[in-house]
């Protein structure tokens, strides 16, 4: 086995990026992420303006991809404040052969030469695509290393990670007894929308179509928005109409109301009128309120992950 480790040497071309997401999808299809990628989007995700974001390495084994792992640093005026390790994948053929570990140790190494003030530098945050969901459309983080895979996890523990918090993975049939849509307030009714390019959600993580399902009072004052979208990749593989819920926001004068239960619940039935199965989310474990309310309409817990951070 001729095994080599470098930086990405094929550029952003559309045919490495398509050698990319081969390995990428071929590698997640049995966890929980939103495929199949592309090229197209990749190119989105590890570049800005035509320019690649951080550093990309790679590991080959006779000339073929069996391993990457990507890192890039957050910048607030010229100075990093934080790096993020942004992939870590390895075929799964190739794993137990320490190529993970050397592709960690590259990225965290990247990243350590980045810091001509040590002091701005706070954390190292692990997100291996294909493992994880990241960021909601409120900016909130949902990365972390799932727990069922317990070599990946031990993986970023050997590398100096420390676990932060813990999210769970949800999920709800879209006809389920318990989500009976609620009665709404006198006037309010909903407003279901495309979502345009507004934040990084919707311009580069998911390449996807998102809707707004906002519940809106009789003044036109909006009292819960949900963002939902389908899962293609998902879908396709379980033969069954998969949706996800990507946020759930209500304004803080019109909060404690119930007004994101009333949304969620007649969520449910439009996702079951356009022929939805199931609906999925993210939450972190100590938000006691949203489990509560998740619970409540039908989600039950699929999986936990752990965010995890490594800080210098």
């Amino acid at each position: 086995m001729a095994l080599t480790l470098g930086e990405w040497s094929n550029g952003f071309s559309a045919a490495a990026l398509h050698e990319l997401a081969i390995l990428w999808n071929a590698n997640a299809a049995r966890r929980h992420a939103f495929y199949p990628w592309t090229g197209e989007m990749l190119a989105k995700l590890l570049s800005s303006g035509g320019k690649g974001i951080g550093r990309l390495l790679e590991a080959r084994v006779d000339g073929r991809l069996v391993g990457v792992s990507h890192a890039s640093v957050i910048n607030e005026d010229g100075y990093p404040l934080a790096g993020s390790v942004e992939m870590l994948m390895v075929d799964e053929a190739y794993r137990k052969k320490g190529i993970g570990s050397a592709l960690l140790r590259g990225a965290t190494a990247f990243l350590d030469s980045q810091r001509p003030r040590p002091e701005f530098i706070d954390a190292l945050g692990a997100w291996p695509f294909g493992y994880l969901y990241n960021v909601l459309a409120d900016g909130s983080e949902r990365s972390g290393v799932f727990l069922n895979d317990s070599g990946l996890y031990r993986l970023f523990r050997r590398a100096g990670f420390e676990p932060v918090r813990k999210s769970y993975v949800m999920r709800a049939d879209a006809n389920n007894p318990l989500a009976a849509p609620r009665p709404l307030p006198p006037g309010a009714g909903f407003y279901v929308a495309k979502r345009g390019d507004r934040t990084w959600l919707d311009r580069v993580f998911r390449g996807r179509e998102l809707w707004d399902h906002d519940l809106i009072a009789a003044d036109g004052q909006r009292l819960s928005r949900s963002i939902f979208g389908l899962m293609e990749g998902e879908s396709r593989r379980e033969g069954k109409v998969v949706f996800s819920l990507f946020g759930v926001n209500t304004p803080a004068d019109v909060r404690g109301k119930g007004y994101a239960g009333i949304n969620l619940s007649h969520l449910l039935a439009h996702i079951a009128q356009l022929g939805g199965d199931l609906i999925e989310l993210h939450v972190y474990a100590d938000n006691l309120p949203a489990l509560a309310l998740y619970r409540r309409l039908g989600f039950r817990q699929l999986h936990e992950t752990m965010m995890m951070h490594a800080r210098w």
